[in-house]
């Protein structure tokens, strides 16, 4: 992903949190409303505390009533707190999970809007992390927002009672505190730096896990376990050093708090006890003041903790930022117009394409006619792929215009042009959900006999009736879906785009995957799928392109044919060399003459 100008630091993750908490006005209200309550019980707790001890030490004043009295104040003030505790955490959880799903549908729908190119360039685990992982680092600063409120209110209450019973031991007291808090903005900076290594060598480790699942038999064939294993293991260490690091560093701070704290506890004991002893403080009022100073300790390191924390999740909140600063895909202008149905024609001027300094297409002219079927054959890096991707404004040319019926396809709808195309992978896909809606997809309510009727057409309605649940089998869960070939997969996502009618129908590579039964099926299949429609066929297998009406020979990004079989056979280099090799090797059987 491309990195953004400046990360997050502590600032930016706290107006996040609170712009979080804006979301949900009453949930942010009962929250702080929770907190602030539970932190000026706590200084209650010290004041009642302090006047129960000053009724004992007055003469008289220690009989049962008042000792049954005091009791049933301080529990009520307990019970108190412990409620608001209890109030507070329940709304912090919903509050919390809230922002946290919002969030996730939030990058899910950005994502939705990002060019193809975005995915091309960044990892699967990446994207994962993104879109779940970091999004725990939002919740995260939701919480720690809360918490930060309840400890500041902790701080006030008790600050406020220990001033009352004595200014200057409580400025004794407390004036360590920030002396104390000082080394953890250094070490905040090293927590940072640790927090991404830890998410750069956890994203490693996801893209092994994906790795080990897609590729797993070419593992086991190439006997490389150990070597999969060993790299594992590495990124393991890496991701060891870099979690022990933080908290290392997290310790260490909390350490110097609460040396320098200490100190400022003793000076208050000696101040103190000299005045108690001049009397000048009377001994409760002392014993009140340490017990507010000792109670301030607490939430100071929980502050501190939530500085830690916030600067752990730092990463995070940059991986977040990142996908939701991306520019969306091509927006379409104010003026862009409709796309009914396939184009008369669809023309190349000088088209160019570059993969940042590398051209991967240049000057490609050609024009195709409504019906036509345009096989795109050439060597292995020729542009084909990319090609494809140009006519379905994946990618938009670096030179040159893409012309329907003579309007650039840059001021044509981008929703039209979705839903007037159709696209066949060489890896079949499908949506971890039922073979129907795999084929309904582009029309989720239309009814069951459409459905079988695509089926049937692209020869895989048997199949899926004799499946235990037929076209209820959920692909990807359960015995049936297990069972599935690749060319069922590949015959239903032709019922896919058989179902969907639409009138540019583009093939990649849809049957080189494939043994020569299921082959044979498929192809069946992508001969009816082709009726009607222009379509843009790649194939390595010049075979697969019998029934193209003319072939558009790529070679090094430049336009190196464009004719019938038997036109490029007779005067085109390129196309002699491919149909050559492929007679010579055998690898097709030469069926285009």
């Amino acid at each position: 992903m491309r990195s953004p100008t400046k990360s997050p630091g502590i600032w930016s993750a706290l107006r996040l949190g609170v712009a979080s908490m804006r979301r949900h006005p009453g949930l942010a209200a009962l929250f702080l409303a929770a907190t602030i309550v539970e932190g000026a019980l706590q200084g209650l707790m010290i004041w009642a505390l302090r006047a129960i001890l000053l009724r004992f030490g007055a003469a008289g004043q220690a009989g049962n009533t008042v000792l049954l009295l005091s009791a049933v104040a301080i529990l009520g003030v307990s019970l108190a707190q412990s409620a608001s505790v209890y109030f507070g955490e329940l709304v912090s959880i919903r509050l919390s999970s809230r922002v946290e799903i919002e969030s996730m549908w939030e990058v899910l729908g950005k994502l939705l809007t990002l060019p193809v190119r975005f995915f091309d360039r960044n990892s699967q685990a990446d994207l994962v992390m993104s879109s779940y992982y970091d999004l725990k680092g939002i919740r995260s600063v939701t919480t720690e927002i809360g918490r930060l409120v309840l400890y500041v209110s902790r701080i006030a209450g008790l600050a406020v009672v220990a001033w009352i019973l004595s200014p200057k031991l409580a400025l004794i007291g407390l004036v360590s505190v920030p002396l104390g808090a000082v080394p953890a903005y250094w070490f905040g900076r090293r927590i940072t730096r640790a927090a991404h290594g830890e998410r750069t060598a956890i994203t490693t480790l996801h893209d092994s896990f994906f790795q080990l699942i897609g590729g797993i038999r070419v593992i086991k064939v190439s006997s490389s376990e150990q070597r999969v294993l060993e790299k594992a293991r590495k990124t393991g260490s890496e991701l060891f050093v870099q979690v022990v690091r933080q908290a290392r560093d997290k310790g260490l701070s909390r350490l110097l708090l609460e040396a320098v704290s200490s100190v400022g506890l003793i000076v208050v004991i000696l101040v103190g006890g000299r005045d108690v002893a001049e009397g000048k403080l009377g001994w409760q009022s002392l014993l009140g003041i340490l017990l507010a100073v000792v109670a301030v300790y607490a939430p100071v390191v929980g502050i501190l903790q939530i500085y830690g924390n916030l600067r752990s999740v730092i990463p995070n909140l940059s991986g977040v930022e990142r996908v939701l600063s991306e520019p969306p895909a091509f927006l379409d202008q104010a003026t862009a117009r409709p796309l009914r149905e396939a184009p008369r024609t669809i023309e190349l001027n000088n088209v160019s394409f570059r993969y940042g300094d590398q051209a991967v297409l240049q000057s490609i002219r050609a024009t195709f006619r409504r019906g036509e079927t345009l096989g795109i054959v050439g060597p292995s890096g020729a542009g084909k792929s990319t090609l494809l991707s140009l006519l379905l404004r994946f990618y938009e040319p670096t030179e040159g215009q893409i012309l329907l019926d003579g309007v650039d396809l840059r001021e044509i709808r981008h929703a039209d042009l979705m839903a007037c195309s159709a696209l066949v992978l060489q890896e079949p896909f499908l949506f971890r959900d039922t073979v129907a809606n795999n084929i309904r997809w582009s029309r989720p309510e239309a009814p069951m006999s459409e459905v079988m009727r695509a089926a049937r057409a692209a020869d895989i309605h048997d199949e899926i009736s004799q499946m235990e649940n037929g076209y209820d089998t959920v692909l990807g869960v359960g015995r049936d879906s297990r069972s599935v070939s690749v060319g069922q997969k590949q015959r239903i996502c032709i019922a896919a785009a058989l179902f969907k009618s639409a009138p540019l129908l583009f093939l990649d590579e849809a049957t080189s995957n494939l043994d020569s039964v299921s082959e044979r099926k498929v192809q069946a299949a992508i001969d009816r799928l082709m009726e009607g429609r222009t379509t843009f066929v790649i194939a390595h297998r010049l075979s697969t392109l019998r029934r193209a009406t003319r072939l558009m020979v790529l070679d090094e990004g430049r336009l190196a044919g464009l004719g019938t079989h038997e036109e490029l056979l007779a005067g085109n280099a390129t196309y002699q060399a491919l149909w050559g090799t492929q007679v010579a090797t055998r690898i097709e059987e030469p069926v285009l003459r």
